[in-house]
């Protein structure tokens, strides 16, 4: 079988990404997870109210979060295109994270079905999952022992199956992407502050 000859660009850039790699190079502003994570937050809590106070809202509020992906879309282009290189684990949590929201949609079926909270119970295992395995693959280990808690929110929701279930898809908004954001955002932070730094010094 004849191998593929690779372009002198294609080149260029299979050997940023390895010296990039190979530095734990992470470029990541954390706001596409604080965008989801509110999102959810805010989501999540409203359908509890309105089951719990009995409140009328005009549409389920979960439909917020479709504009939410494309805006969430959007955010990680323009970051993508501001990294100096992306990186086998970039892709990789990029691929983990793609299946994930691919996953979930397919879920809601179950809503169609009319089995109703189990929705919750499957979304909580499939953000755990996908939690642990960035953790794992990035060497975070706030993902990965926020993604046991969430998957033992996910066991416990299995025995609600009523409005208190979405304050568990709450707790798990806060845990898995409102507080990583704020934790990538202050890494990020520190990386412009450091490039400042260098380039001010090689003047």
């Amino acid at each position: 079988m004849e191998e593929k000859q690779i372009t002198e660009k294609e080149s260029l850039q299979l050997i940023s990404k390895m010296i990039y790699e190979a530095k734990g190079y992470y470029y990541e502003n954390g706001v596409s997870a604080l965008v989801y994570g509110f999102s959810i937050l805010i989501c999540s809590l409203l359908s509890f109210f309105m089951v719990e106070k009995n409140i009328r809202f005009p549409f389920n509020p979960f439909y917020i979060l479709i504009p939410v992906f494309f805006v969430q879309g959007w955010i990680q282009n323009r970051q993508d295109k501001k990294k100096k290189a992306k990186t086998f684990t970039d892709e990789t949590i990029d691929y983990v994270w793609i299946g994930f929201f691919l996953s979930c949609i397919a879920s809601l079926s179950a809503l169609f079905a009319g089995i109703g909270y189990i929705v919750i119970s499957i979304i909580l295992i499939l953000t755990g999952f996908a939690s642990l395995l960035t953790g794992l693959i990035a060497k975070f280990h706030y993902h990965i022992v926020s993604a046991v808690i969430c998957l033992v929110l996910a066991a416990i929701s299995f025995f609600l199956q009523n409005q208190n279930s979405y304050l568990l898809l709450a707790i798990t908004a806060v845990m898995i992407w409102i507080i990583p954001g704020f934790i990538l955002r202050s890494a990020f932070k520190k990386v412009l502050e450091e490039e400042k730094n260098q380039r001010a010094s090689d003047v």
